[in-house]
């Protein structure tokens, strides 16, 4: 089993593009192990402070990095791990109220359907195996 890890140059990039301020992005690579060009998910992540506690910036965050996982997929499986990762935080950015967050997953959701053919967070992205009575 890998760790999960995304390339750091692309990640800042995708943080940009989500809008996440520099200071969050700057503690979420304090936070998270970066070797090698590569930022991985520190097993034990989570914010301690007390005075950066945006869930819009956090949510932020962690959808440009599963969507960086979901782009270095390089399997169906990974492909599906990074889905069930964007999706987990569609449905936590409406449960928070982060109206922005979710409409931004939305938009990546469609943007990327050629490549997952999955029609929306809803629908299971697992191959279903075919079986034969």
């Amino acid at each position: 089993m890998s760790v999960i890890s995304v390339n750091a140059k692309e990640l800042g990039q995708e943080l940009a593009v989500w809008g996440v301020p520099h200071n969050y992005a700057v503690l979420f690579l304090e936070k998270s192990t970066v070797k090698n060009d590569r930022v991985a998910l520190h097993p034990f992540f989570f914010n301690d402070t007390e005075h950066m506690t945006s869930q819009r910036h956090w949510l932020a965050v962690n959808a440009a990095y599963w969507s960086c996982v979901y782009r270095e997929a390089e399997s169906q499986y990974q492909q599906v791990e990074a889905l069930a990762g964007v999706r987990s935080m569609y449905y936590i950015a409406g449960a928070l109220g982060a109206g922005e967050i979710k409409a931004l997953i939305q938009e990546w959701w469609r943007n990327t359907y050629e490549l997952h053919r999955v029609p929306a967070p809803s629908h299971s992205a697992a191959p279903v195996p075919v079986s034969f009575h």
